[in-house]
């Protein structure tokens, strides 16, 4: 008999990024918005997996395996990131 997964969570929940101080000429180039402005928002799924939606001018998604490798390339402390949770 196969095994179960057991999910890391029971419910789905969304998130949204800002980021207050990305690099210079950052949001010049289109690659950063305005800091009272969200730059990415997304949901973390009931199994873990992470999909992003970028709001910038370059608009795309992105999938991740899971919340630390999605905050291991895109966390960036240093613009001043932060993460506000939709969802309890």
């Amino acid at each position: 008999m196969p095994k179960r997964l057991v999910p890391i969570q029971t419910t789905m929940r969304r998130f949204v990024c800002y980021r207050t101080t990305p690099p210079e000429g950052y949001r010049a180039a289109g690659v950063a918005n305005p800091p009272a402005d969200p730059q990415f928002e997304g949901v973390v799924f009931s199994d873990g997996t992470v999909c992003v939606r970028w709001l910038t001018d370059f608009r795309s998604h992105s999938v991740w395996q899971s919340w630390d490798d999605l905050e291991r390339v895109h966390g960036h402390p240093e613009y001043g990131t932060e993460i506000v949770w939709v969802d309890d």
